[in-house]
């Protein structure tokens, strides 16, 4: 009977414990995408990556597909379903303020990422430098260029805050450099509607010698047209940088660059956990520019994409077992229960038990170990980033020297040739075999000026 006693209080203590377990709580995070597509689907992974690394949340994603009722439906869907927390990137701004502003004061924490609102109606904002983004994809086109650029635009979405900022700073700093917009019209970010827009303005400014895309499946757009037009002297140039499309076309020559959007999945959840538990987090978040992909670059980027989507294909195996075992477990719980009131299977019952632990504990060092080897991938992604970093600074470099080297000499004769160009004693054929000489002189120093200048911000 001692014994007995013994075994239903140990009975009783873990059928209270795992009581509790089963009680503890689970937040519910909710993510409205205004759209889909191979940017955000990488950012979706990335979220569902982050989540499986929290056992306390789960999450729910829904796509509006560029529509603005459906993205105020879905949001209302979250605010009605006992979500505590709602992550949106609002397809236009002023359609979505309204909605974004009603849920938020209605107590409910709101995340807003990649697009903006009008106001501050908002826990916190995740956004990218999209006018740096754009001032760099105008910095690439001087680059690219023996001439001042003529652009052809294709714009993101009309009201879109992306689109907008994107659009800016490629202006202002391609004007500030001599080059010029000669179109700009709306692809709305899909490459259906870019492909008729492009077509007409090439037929409307067969002068353009870039295409500046808000974004890749755009940009690839462009180069179908451009290519049926056999106009494969325009450059072009997109925005993302997704593997599988955007860093494709490159390592493909489909496009000539394009410029990575961070996507940031798992800062999301981390910041959305760290609001429902109380944790410091940062309410103002603007994620820096990238530099440019192109042909230099795209190969490893992505092999090291082809490493992670590997290593994501692994957690979600582990994760696919976690939960086999836990559903195992739930069941050798009810199980347990019943055994409660049979005594005599409390030997077995107790058996199973202590198997299942010692089995959570073999389980939960096989985690540790594979964790330890992700940790090592993520040093090794590290290290080839950083030898990528120092690529690209040793190509700026030889640039520069080649082009102080230069610029002496050209200086030397410069003076010379400008002295011939205003002599009076020269034939007339002479006098015009030197401005010739001295304005390709000046072309050429003003060339490497501009170099040197670029190569200094």
């Amino acid at each position: 009977m001692k014994k007995l006693s013994i075994y239903l209080f140990i009975i009783t203590f873990l059928t209270t414990a795992l009581a509790a377990c089963s009680d503890s709580r689970i937040y519910k995070i909710g993510v409205s995408q205004c759209s889909q597509d191979d940017w955000r689907s990488k950012m979706n992974d990335e979220i569902n990556r982050e989540i499986m690394l929290h056992e306390d949340a789960e999450v729910e994603i829904r796509s509006a597909d560029d529509s603005n009722p459906k993205q105020i439906s879905d949001i209302r869907y979250f605010a009605d379903n006992g979500f505590d927390i709602i992550i949106v990137s609002p397809n236009e701004a002023q359609a979505l303020t309204p909605i974004i502003k009603e849920v938020y004061e209605s107590g409910i924490p709101v995340i807003i990422f990649d697009r903006n609102i009008i106001g501050d109606s908002y826990t916190a904002h995740i956004g990218v430098d999209d006018k740096s983004i754009g001032r760099g994809a105008a910095h690439y086109a001087f680059h690219i260029l023996t001439e001042p650029p003529k652009v052809i635009e294709i714009y993101g979405l009309r009201g879109s805050t992306p689109a907008e900022n994107r659009h800016n700073g490629f202006a202002n700093e391609l004007t500030a450099g001599g080059g010029k917009i000669i179109a700009s019209e709306a692809g709305n970010w899909n490459k259906e509607e870019a492909i008729p827009i492009v077509d007409s303005l090439l037929k409307a400014h067969p002068e353009a010698n870039l295409i500046y895309a808000h974004n890749d499946r755009m940009a690839i757009a462009a180069s179908e047209i451009t290519r049926r037009h056999g106009r494969n002297d325009i450059k072009i140039i997109g925005i993302d940088a997704a593997p599988e499309i955007g860093i494709k076309a490159v390592a493909d020559s489909i496009i000539d660059a394009t410029f990575l959007y961070p996507t940031e999945g798992h800062r999301l959840i981390q910041t959305a956990l760290a609001i429902l538990k109380g944790e410091p987090y940062q309410r103002e978040v603007e994620i820096p520019a990238s530099s440019a992909v192109d042909l230099s670059n795209a190969d490893i980027l992505l092999l090291q994409n082809e490493t992670l989507t590997e290593e994501t294909r692994k957690m979600k195996l582990l994760k696919e077992k976690i939960d086999d075992y836990w559903a195992k477990h739930s069941s050798q719980t009810s199980l347990f229960y019943a055994s409660i009131a049979i005594i005599v299977l409390l030997f077995g019952v107790f058996f199973l038990v202590l198997r299942s632990f010692w089995q959570h504990r073999r389980h939960q060092m096989a985690l540790m170990e594979r964790n330890r080897l992700l940790e090592e991938q993520r040093d090794m992604q590290k290290s080839l980033n950083e030898k990528l970093q120092e690529a690209t600074q040793s190509k700026l470099m030889f640039f520069t020297n080649v082009s102080h080297d230069l610029r002496t000499p050209l200086t030397l004769i410069s003076e010379p040739v400008s002295q011939l160009a205003d002599a009076n004693n020269l034939t007339p054929q002479q006098h015009t075999l030197i401005k010739i000489a001295d304005k390709n002189v000046k072309i050429l120093r003003r060339l490497i000026n501009r170099i040197l200048v670029d190569d200094k911000n």
